[in-house]
């Protein structure tokens, strides 16, 4: 099967020590977060990293696995597997903190001038239900 997909951003890293940026891409299923190389993090500036229209692919079940196989810090997270989630808004970075039904927590941020935090706040409601605690208030 085939999956297509938004990249929301370029700056995606899995925590404030990570510091190599990622795609962070949008399926119908759920997320997949991709690393770059620190040369494509350089150039990423202060972003955004994405252009309107969204970049889209295609995505095959056989390259969630490869992508999960290529570096550590690549993600792939299905709705499904989501116990939990929260979108988080800061000055300079979004974030999204899960808890996934096995117990296990991520954290995906992201620079404030890409649209993911928008996208998702759109999304993940209706994919989520109860299980998405909303976005903050400021």
């Amino acid at each position: 099967m085939i999956t297509v997909a938004e990249c929301i951003s370029r700056s995606c890293t899995t925590g404030w020590l990570d510091r190599v940026h990622g795609e962070l891409w949008l399926t119908p299923a759920g997320l997949v977060r991709r690393r770059l190389s620190k040369a494509a993090s350089r150039a990423n500036g202060l972003g955004p990293t994405v252009a309107v229209p969204l970049p889209r692919a295609e995505f095959p079940e056989a390259a969630l696995t490869r992508v999960l196989a290529e570096h550590a810090t690549n993600k792939v997270v299905t709705f499904e597997s989501v116990a939990g989630a929260r979108l988080v808004s800061g000055v300079t970075a979004d974030g999204l903190r899960l808890v996934l039904r096995d117990g296990s927590r991520h954290k995906l941020l992201w620079l404030t001038r890409d649209p993911a935090y928008g996208i998702l706040a759109d999304v993940l409601p209706s994919v989520l239900g109860d299980r998405f605690a909303g976005t903050p208030t400021n």
